[in-house]
């Protein structure tokens, strides 16, 4: 999953993980698809990360666990829903065996898992399906995060999770999406993934489109390996979704209350993913709630960017935007 706009440098994010907030309510991270591991970006929690991963893959389960990460446990699994049913008599409008992608592993005779994935080559797959709410309902852990890339099940892993989804604490889900397939309510999808995610009160904060050109005329190849190109059909997408907890109404029309430490990591994934704004609008409205844990002010300067090589503090730069908007127009 190549996540759109990662900040790898987030300074809020540090400075609460430095001043112990974490410490005592660690980061809680699910990585469905996690072959390669744990995406780097979320080391920024350090210590205060608790992950677990699943994969089909058995060998690069081993291998993961082999390397012995701190807090962080993979597991070889193929999760979804145990009751889905595909759709049959449908159309499928699915174009990626027309593709170059397509074509040049049929060329050059090499599965694409066991050439990019599965380190060890030999492509051995798990056989058991489990599903997220099976799974913590027997290992209890307060999930923040979830991030989803199967290439092809994602819908049926939120499916089988639904309970995890409505208790209200997810945070957020990066997850990847299929633009075409099975046209059917109940196909992996990304209008139907909207569908589900937003009935959630999740809300779609980022997407990140892939292109790929057919193989009646291949087009470059934008990495060296035979997927995404330079141009052609948008095919996949990474979706990110988030609690909109900064709307003034979202505690009303959802139900749902965070408390302040959660407050907090929703401002953490909202820096890490490149949205200070959405950061700093959560500090503002739960100031009061926050500042017992924080100093909210400080926490707004860590965010406010550096615009023309001038650094401001958080006050200084909405009272710059507020007396000319033309500030943040572009110098050419």
């Amino acid at each position: 999953m190549n996540t759109p706009r990662v900040n790898w440098n987030p300074p809020l994010s540090r400075h609460l993980v430095q001043s112990g907030v974490f410490k005592t309510d660690p980061f809680c991270l699910v990585d469905v698809g996690a072959s390669g591991g744990i995406d780097g970006y979320w080391d920024i929690f350090g210590d205060s990360l608790r992950a677990i991963g699943f994969d089909g893959l058995t060998n690069e389960v081993e291998r993961l666990n082999a390397l012995g990460h701190p807090n962080r446990r993979y597991y070889s699994y193929l999760v979804g829903d145990k009751g889905y049913q595909p759709a049959t008599g449908v159309p499928d409008t699915q174009p990626f065996p027309l593709t170059s992608a397509a074509r040049a592993q049929e060329i050059t005779k090499r599965s694409f898992a066991e050439t990019y994935y599965d380190r060890s080559g030999q492509c051995l797959y798990a056989t058991e399906t489990i599903e997220l709410d099976q799974f913590l309902r027997d290992n209890p852990m307060d999930v923040d995060f979830i991030k989803i890339d199967t290439d092809g099940s994602d819908y049926q892993v939120l499916r089988g999770a639904k309970q995890l989804l409505s208790n209200g604490r997810v945070l957020g889900i990066g997850i990847e999406a299929q633009f075409h397939g099975l046209v059917h309510d109940e196909s992996n999808t990304f209008r139907n993934i909207d569908r589900l995610l937003t009935g959630f009160g999740f809300c779609l904060f980022d997407l990140e489109v892939y292109r790929y050109s057919r193989s009646a005329l291949p087009k470059r190849f934008l990495y060296r390996m035979p997927a995404q190109t330079e141009a052609g059909q948008v095919i996949w997408g990474d979706a990110l979704y988030l609690r909109d907890a900064g709307r003034k109404d979202y505690e009303s029309d959802w139900h749902i209350t965070l408390p302040p430490h959660k407050i907090l990591k929703l401002a953490c994934i909202s820096e890490v993913f490149g949205m200070e704004d959405c950061a700093a609008e959560l500090l503002l409205k739960y100031e009061p709630m926050l500042s017992g844990l924080v100093d909210v002010r400080a926490c707004l300067d860590k965010l406010t960017p550096t615009v023309n090589g001038e650094k401001l503090s958080y006050q200084s730069y909405i009272q710059r935007f507020e007396a000319n908007p033309e500030w943040l127009f572009p110098l050419k």
